[in-house]
């Protein structure tokens, strides 16, 4: 059985939760009707706080983020795809993203209106303890909730400082951010910041908690992820340290880090949760805006084939890399069930598609989104000991998924002569640069850590052919401020837009 939380709630000042499991499916579905704040607070039980929790989730399943630009924006901002003609691929790879552009209004909107479910929470924390001695939740099922609203939230404020940078910070309420103006990027990650270490210190670990919902050991990996794109190095080996309970998978099994079937797994350390039931298609009204339970991720880059990979990601595998077969179909590999034969004339993405174990895909995914996995973790540790002069640690943790992929080793002849030696700093760093791009391709990485390295001008000049992208590092960073955001939000106006825009 598929654990899935269904999470389909409207936020307003009013809410109403029910927690229903179904015994088909172990589904945790939620209810639609709505009751007045007071009366919610004063009948909470621990059905209620945990509907209250899964409710700050919602908005990661929408179309503006991890069901379809969440995955669109960062992948063809980089360096790793090639898109078709289609219109929601090609301007962000050409970067002519414009304030009037709906993905540049969607993930804003959207991101937004997850902070504010996630405000409601935080805000009325006490309210919700006075219930612990008439309830049936605890104190610490208390502070687990609060600390998945934490997470959430930070998580919602890390996507948006990378993509726009300064925004308005809301903190209290729970509806609209007009009449709020910018923060500084530093201030929108001190809130980031502080709200994953207090969920290091809320969360539940691993294993005590449902899956899908946020563990101490991802709070702790997103926060040193988000000191290492602020290059605080010392303060990201201390959070990543912090990390425990989870495993890289073997060779064998490292398919199911992209498949159906291998959600949840030991190396799996946040997922965003999708189902492909029939009845669950994309419920989008006339703005984009609405919740799904599915994804179009597998069907748009290996279907339709509107983002393929580029020749450049192809050449960066080494020739007896696993992970090359296990990331990108070729014409003539084989896949599904039925080991059906590419004859497609062009390369397509095969991580995350329905192809692992079907004949064919559709529009309805159901493949979650891996956020954040332990790979990952390891290589960000593998980054901070080489930042902090510590490269024989540095060479240890690349090592690990070397020894994983059951390929040469760093520091062996062989990897000498294959152009990748580690006797100075900066190659180990060439190395790691390497193992992120073949590790984590079509993750949603590339561009950010691009960025971090001062290597985007470079690596974002030209596409395949040689043929300049137009990539300005001044512009070219960030998004726009979405214009009706500047035409509604009485504190902002055309000078609070990012350069170039």
């Amino acid at each position: 059985m598929k654990k899935r939380l269904i999470l389909k709630l409207t936020c307003t000042m009013v809410v109403a939760m029910l927690f229903i499991v179904s015994c088909d499916d172990d589904a945790v579905v939620l209810n639609n009707n709505e009751i007045p704040q007071a009366t919610f607070f004063s009948t909470l039980d621990a059905a209620g706080l945990a509907s209250a929790a899964n409710a700050t989730y919602v908005h990661f399943q929408t179309q503006g983020l991890y069901q379809r630009f969440g995955y669109i924006l960062p992948d063809t901002f980089g360096d790793e795809m090639v898109p078709s003609g289609d219109p929601n691929f090609l301007p962000s790879y050409e970067y002519r993203i414009s304030p009037e552009l709906d993905q540049t209004a969607l993930l804003w909107t959207q991101a937004y209106n997850g902070i504010a479910r996630c405000n409601f929470l935080i805000r009325n924390e006490q309210l919700i303890r006075d219930r612990v001695a008439n309830s049936d939740f605890t104190d610490a099922d208390v502070t687990n909730r609060i600390g998945e609203a934490r997470f959430v939230r930070g998580l919602f404020y890390f996507i948006l400082v990378k993509r726009y940078g300064g925004v308005p910070l809301e903190l209290e309420a729970e509806t609209s951010i007009t009449g709020v103006p910018r923060s500084t990027v530093d201030q929108v990650y001190d809130v980031i910041i502080n709200d994953l270490t207090m969920a290091s210190n809320m969360l539940f670990s691993k294993g005590a908690t449902e899956n899908g919902r946020a563990t101490r050991g991802a709070a702790f990996g997103m926060l040193g992820k988000v000191y290492l794109q602020r290059k605080m190095y010392n303060e990201a080996q201390t959070a990543l340290a912090q990390v425990s309970g989870y495993s890289l998978l073997s060779k064998e099994n490292y398919r199911d880090n992209f498949n159906d079937g291998g959600e949840f797994n030991d190396e799996s350390m946040f997922e965003v949760i999708f189902n492909g039931e029939a009845e669950n298609n994309a419920q989008w009204n006339a703005n984009g805006e609405g919740v799904a339970e599915v994804t179009f991720h597998a069907q748009e880059y290996s279907g339709w084939g509107n983002a393929r990979p580029s020749q450049k990601m192809i050449d960066e595998f080494e020739d007896d890399d696993h992970r090359l077969a296990d990331a990108i179909l070729q014409p003539g590999d084989t896949f599904g069930a039925a080991n059906d034969q590419i004859k497609d004339d062009g390369n397509v993405w095969f991580k995350f598609s329905q192809l692992y174990e079907n004949n064919a895909t559709v529009p309805e995914g159901a493949t979650n989104a891996r956020v954040l996995r332990y790979a990952d973790v390891v290589l960000m540790q593998a980054e901070v000991e080489n930042r902090l002069g510590n490269d024989p640690q540095a060479i240890a943790f690349l090592n690990q998924l070397r020894t994983r992929s059951e390929l040469p080793l760093y520091g062996s002849a062989e990897m000498d002569s294959r152009g990748y030696p580690v006797d100075t700093p900066d190659n180990v760093f060439r190395a790691i640069v390497h193992e992120r791009m073949v590790e984590l391709c079509a993750e949603q990485q590339r561009f950010d850590d691009l960025i971090r390295w001062d290597l985007d001008a470079q690596e974002l000049a030209t596409d395949d052919s040689g043929n300049p992208r137009g990539y300005n590092p001044d512009v070219h960073r960030l998004m726009p401020i979405p214009q009706v955001e500047i035409d509604t939000n009485e504190e902002l106006n055309s000078s609070d837009q990012n350069p170039g825009y």
